[in-house]
């Protein structure tokens, strides 16, 4: 009797052993497929938002432009070789060079966006730029951003914005 008792107790465990290894398994492959499934999910989301400044920046709507910025945690932005820590001083200097623009077309050309945690993106992204300033001065460059984008209550914000352009002719792919 003490034989069957113990061999049925060594059957318990193994088959609790298996069913417990069956289930991680079957756990941690759920949480794959949803952490795949939210990347891709969060990479959408952003890349909507920047379509959506793209927009702003060829309507030279600096007010639409602006709402993308975060107005809570802000960090700070490069234009070039210019840094800006304060949110309302960046938004400013943006407004006045919109202001000095009759039209602009920016054309994505590229874009990558990779998720840093499901609230935190990284977008990158080169573009082709044509603008007509008042004085009737043609310009086409190169563009490129790298923007950090954190999942607020009100969407994806923009908190560190870095911009860079070449202009001059440049040959696109």
């Amino acid at each position: 009797m003490k034989r069957i008792r113990k061999i049925m107790f060594r059957t318990l465990i193994w088959n609790l052993f298996i069913i417990f290894f069956i289930l991680i398994t079957s756990c941690q492959q759920q949480k794959q497929n949803h952490t795949k499934k939210e990347n891709e999910m969060v990479k959408q989301e952003v890349k909507e938002q920047f379509k959506e400044m793209i927009s702003a920046l060829n309507n030279l709507d600096a007010i639409a432009w602006a709402d993308f910025f975060s107005r809570d945690e802000f960090l700070s932005a490069f234009v070039s070789t210019d840094f800006y820590a304060d949110r309302g001083e960046f938004v400013d200097l943006i407004k006045n060079y919109f202001s000095l623009r009759e039209l602009q077309k920016v054309e994505l050309l590229e874009v990558q966006v990779n998720e840093l945690s499901p609230t935190v993106a990284l977008l990158t992204s080169q573009e082709k730029t044509d603008m007509r300033l008042n004085n009737g001065e043609n310009i086409k460059s190169k563009h490129v951003y790298s923007l950090l984008w954190k999942k607020e209550e009100s969407g994806w914000k923009i908190i560190h914005s870095h911009e860079s352009w070449i202009a001059e002719q440049i040959n696109y792919k």
